[in-house]
């Protein structure tokens, strides 16, 4: 997966005491240290199943500054500045907002060109002070790179006239409210939960299906799983829940349409593009766990087959598992 790094500019964002700097200069592309930082962070925005979707609202002004730079009206350095003071507007109104570098970079990748602005806050790292043969210890700050984590970022494509957003952040809070400030104050742009946060809300959801129809019978939540793997498997990454809903009822229609409605209710939609890994990460697995803290994992598809597994549900509550035919490495 290659990725070229066309322009780059680094700005300095302050409201701790000390000024911003807005730079006059675009970094080094052809530099192998800024080559590596850079495609570090554009890849895990391309290749990150916690990134969300997002549109800019239609009189957003990043949006309004990328449109002017998409047709040319505009230059690169102009346009980085022009974001990155409103960034720094935006910090220096809400002091609980740490002060950061801002990244920006129009990068190429065979899927299109995109415009990242990435914030990098601060970690303190130690070094030592040495003068003459008085060594001492201090601290200093440093942006993150090899184990750090970007926790404010975005690509936005530059193909179409929409200009279409991938994200990610996390909530700050803001005047002692939980905020997404980078995508509805400094975008300006509505989101879309991520792949991870899908499956998530879809397990969720099923295990309060389950618990309330099924008295938490672990098989069909291991059903359940298993259908939504062999779904991806079968299209691509695609999970349509309406059919993984038929896979599992089969001819119950009450209950399969009870279940698609609760999907519905929580704001699941029919077909998701959730991509063959989330799926595995999130349901090839099944966890059974005890009132006395007992935990078991085993392949969810195990449970529908009486060979492997047997569990079953006696008069007064409890569960016995049964392994068979297991092969120890």
């Amino acid at each position: 997966m290659a990725i070229r790094i066309k322009n780059a500019i680094l700005h300095i964002l302050r409201n701790d005491g000390p000024p911003s700097v807005f730079s006059e200069a675009e970094l080094d592309t052809d530099s192998e240290i800024c080559e590596a930082f850079i495609q570090k962070h554009v890849k895990k925005l391309i290749n990150n199943a916690a990134v969300r979707t997002a549109n800019f609202n239609s009189d957003a002004e990043i949006y309004e500054l990328l449109g002017a730079y998409q047709s040319g009206e505009k230059f690169f350095k102009e346009t980085s500045m022009q974001i990155a003071e409103k960034m720094d507007a935006i910090m220096k109104k809400y002091p609980s907002i740490p002060p950061c570098d801002m990244l920006l970079a129009r990068v190429g990748h065979k899927s299109g060109d995109y415009f990242a602005i990435i914030l990098l806050n601060y970690h303190e790292v130690y070094a030592h002070n040495s003068k003459d043969s008085d060594n001492q210890l201090k601290t200093c700050n440093a942006l993150p790179f090899n184990s750090g984590k970007v926790e404010y970022a975005c690509l936005i494509g530059l193909e179409g006239a929409s200009l279409p957003i991938s994200l990610v952040e996390k909530p700050a809070t803001i005047d002692g409210n939980s905020v997404m400030y980078f995508s509805e104050i400094f975008l300006d742009c509505d989101t879309s939960p991520s792949k991870k946060e899908q499956a998530v809300l879809i397990s969720e959801v099923t295990a309060e299906f389950v618990e309330e129809h099924f008295n938490n019978d672990p098989k069909i939540s291991a059903k359940i799983k298993t259908a939504v793997l062999e779904e991806s498997e079968a299209d691509e990454g695609y999970v349509s829940m309406d059919n993984v809903a038929s896979r599992v009822f089969e001819d119950r229609e009450d209950t399969k349409e009870q279940y698609i409605s609760t999907l519905r209710e929580a704001g699941i939609q029919e077909d998701l593009p959730l991509g063959e890994r989330v799926v595995k990460q999130q349901f090839f697995t099944h966890k059974i766990k005890s009132e006395n803290g007992v935990e078991i994992r085993f392949p969810a598809a195990m449970a529908e087959i009486d060979d492997d597994l047997e569990i079953t549900t006696h008069s007064d509550g409890t569960v016995t598992v049964l392994f068979k035919n297991l092969r120890l490495v």
